[in-house]
C-alpha cells in the first residue's frame, strides 16, 4: 500500500515548464481582468436659462477571462458584468433612477485548430441582465426586464476563422437556444397576444408562451467577436452576436451587439467641465471676454498638471 501511495504521489508531480513546446504538451492558463468604474454629474444654477436637469451617472465593468491552450486546442472562459445608473434630479417631481447600461455574459467555449486560421469549436453561452427595468413611458413604472427574464442560454457547434489575433468569426449551424422568462411580473408587463402552433389564441413575452417559462429554438448563430490592445493602455472589445430560428415561434432573428472600451489610468481624474453661456434676461456680471479669458489660462494650467503615463 505504502508503495502504491508513493507511485500514485510521484506520477502526480507537476511538471517542470521549461520551453513553448513542453507549455502545449502539458498545457497552461493565460487569464485577463478588467474592472472599472466611472462617476459623473452635471449641476445647474437656478439662473441657468438653457435647460437641463442635475443629475448623477454612476457605473462599473468587470470583465474576467480564462484560457487554457494544450497542444492544438484552447479551452475559453469569459464573464462580463456592465452596470450603469443614471439619476435625474428635477425642480419639481421626485428624483427618477433609471438604468443606462446593464448586462451579464458568460461564455465557455473550446476549440481546436484545423489550420493557423480554422478551428471547430463546441461551446456555451448566457446572456442577461443584472437589475430591474422599468417602462418610463409608461406613469406606472411597470418592470419589463430583470434577472433571467429575460435570458438567453445557446449551446452550439461549427467552424471558427481568425483572420487576425484580434478578430473571430464563429458560425455555429447546430445551435440550440432557450430564452427564459422567469418573471410572472415581467411576463404579464410585457405579453403581447398571439396563436400558438395548434392555432389557439395565448400570450407571448420575449417568445416564452404564457404557462411556459422557457422557450426551446434550433437554429443558425453567427458571432464576431473583436478583441484588441489599441495602445498600449487602450483595449476595445466588441461582439455582435446573431441567431436564426429554423421553426421561429416570434422572430426570426435575433441580434446583440456590445462595444467595451477600458483605458488604464495612473492617476485619479475629476472631470469637472464648466460652460458659459450668456444669460436670456437682466444683465450679467461676468464679461465674456476678460473672464473668458482666466478661464481659457486656467484650463490650460490644468492639462499641463494632468498626466496620464
Amino acid at each position: 500500500v505504502i508503495l502504491s501511495v508513493f507511485s500514485v504521489a510521484t506520477f502526480a508531480q507537476k511538471p517542470v515548464l521549461t520551453n513553448k513546446e513542453d507549455s502545449l504538451k502539458y498545457g497552461y492558463w493565460t487569464r485577463t481582468t478588467q474592472l472599472g468604474a466611472n462617476a459623473s454629474g452635471s449641476l445647474f444654477s437656478s439662473n441657468w436659462q438653457g435647460g437641463g436637469v442635475n443629475n448623477i451617472v454612476l457605473g462599473g465593468i468587470f470583465g474576467n477571462k480564462a484560457d487554457f491552450i494544450k497542444g492544438k486546442g484552447v479551452w475559453t472562459n469569459d464573464v462580463q458584468i456592465q452596470v450603469g445608473t443614471l439619476t435625474n434630479y428635477y425642480s419639481d417631481l421626485p428624483k427618477e433612477t433609471r438604468k443606462n447600461l446593464d448586462r451579464l455574459f458568460a461564455e465557455s467555449k473550446y476549440s481546436k485548430k484545423i489550420n493557423p486560421k480554422l478551428n471547430y469549436f463546441a461551446g456555451v453561452n448566457l446572456l442577461s441582465q443584472l437589475l430591474k427595468g422599468y417602462d418610463f413611458g409608461n406613469t406606472k413604472r411597470p418592470i419589463i426586464s430583470n434577472l433571467f427574464a429575460p435570458a438567453f442560454l445557446s449551446e452550439g457547434i461549427g467552424l471558427e476563422y481568425k483572420p487576425s489575433k484580434f478578430l473571430i468569426l464563429s458560425l455555429g449551424g447546430a445551435t440550440l437556444r432557450q430564452t427564459f422568462v422567469l418573471n410572472d411580473v415581467v411576463f404579464e408587463n410585457t405579453k403581447k397576444a398571439g396563436t400558438n402552433k395548434d392555432g389557439v389564441k395565448t400570450f407571448y413575452s420575449y417568445g416564452v408562451e404564457q404557462g411556459k417559462k422557457t422557450l426551446f429554438e434550433a437554429g443558425f448563430q453567427g458571432v464576431a467577436a473583436y478583441d484588441k490592445n489599441i495602445t498600449p493602455k487602450f483595449n476595445l472589445k466588441g461582439r455582435l452576436q446573431a441567431f436564426y430560428a429554423y421553426a421561429p415561434v416570434s422572430k426570426p432573428v435575433d441580434f446583440n451587439f456590445t462595444l467595451i472600451g477600458a483605458y488604464k489610468l495612473n492617476l485619479k481624474i475629476i472631470d469637472l467641465p464648466v460652460v458659459y453661456r450668456e444669460r436670456t434676461y437682466a444683465e450679467t456680471n461676468i464679461s465674456r471676454f476678460s473672464h473668458g479669458f482666466i478661464l481659457f489660462r486656467m484650463m490650460l494650467f490644468a492639462i499641463a498638471k494632468i498626466k496620464c503615463w
